[in-house]
């Protein structure tokens, strides 16, 4: 078994925005591919999904009390980021990967580079159960639907 941590990003990537950048932590038995494919099927049977399930459509489906629900029961860290390029966007992320407690960081496809950090790897998150989680989460909070604000 080993602590997968899960990246995603929400916000605007352009000068002078803010980005919140989240993760899902868990402990994975075998690939971490398939992990969080039973709760986010609780999801996606909220929404109506039948492929990525996404923040914005969980929103305007309605579904935003079972997406809490849902991310509740993770382990969850998140921060803000003034946008303003992408070296210092890599350089807080950075930060922000060295604090979790993992032994391997799931970035979704385009948030960054993987080879500029160790134990990370690129995923396109339709094909990531554990990615669309960390997703809900940074939607969530750039909303300020979970409660707290980055």
């Amino acid at each position: 078994m080993r602590r997968v941590a899960f990246i995603d990003e929400s916000g605007r990537k352009a000068p002078c925005n803010r980005v919140v950048v989240a993760a899902v932590v868990a402990e994975v038995r075998g690939s971490y591919l398939y992990w969080g494919h039973d709760l986010l099927a609780r999801v996606s049977r909220a929404v109506g999904a039948d492929r990525e399930v996404k923040w914005r459509t969980v929103r305007r489906r309605g579904a935003v009390g079972v997406a809490l629900s849902v991310l509740r029961g993770l382990e969850r860290h998140w921060t803000a980021v003034h946008y303003t390029g992408q070296d210092a966007f890599e350089a807080a992320l950075w930060k922000f990967l060295t604090r979790l407690n993992a032994d391997l960081h799931v970035l979704d496809e385009g948030l960054a580079n993987p080879s500029k950090f160790p134990r990370a790897v690129s995923r396109q998150s339709h094909r990531v159960p554990g990615l669309q989680l960390a997703d809900l989460l940074a939607g969530c909070v750039a909303d300020g639907a979970c409660g707290e604000s980055p």
